[in-house]
């Protein structure tokens, strides 16, 4: 969760424009996805409990950052997906 939430924020910043220039922008993007990657690995590799969740959280979360202006309704649809993986985490570690 923290690293979409992080990538998320990092989307977020680009769209009120507050990097520098489109430079550290791209930079801070290929920061987050970086980390966020490095955490849905390790629960893609697993392809157990809240995969499938976390594979859509991570897929809304990409196609926010080839948008160049906030999307209407963007914000929602990611708190939807964020709190379905939460769910689906929550029910898979209560089952172990």
């Amino acid at each position: 969760m923290t690293a979409t939430d992080a990538e998320a924020r990092v989307a977020w910043r680009r769209w009120r424009g507050e990097y520098e220039d489109e430079r550290q922008a791209l930079a801070a993007v290929d920061a987050a996805f970086t980390t966020t990657q490095a955490a849905f690995n390790m629960i893609d590799l697993e392809a157990v409990g809240a995969a499938p969740e976390a594979a859509a959280l991570v897929e809304r979360i990409r196609a926010m950052h080839e948008a160049a202006e906030e999307p209407v309704g963007v914000w929602e649809a990611f708190m939807k997906l964020r709190e379905e993986f939460v769910r689906a985490a929550r029910e898979h570690l209560k089952a172990h």
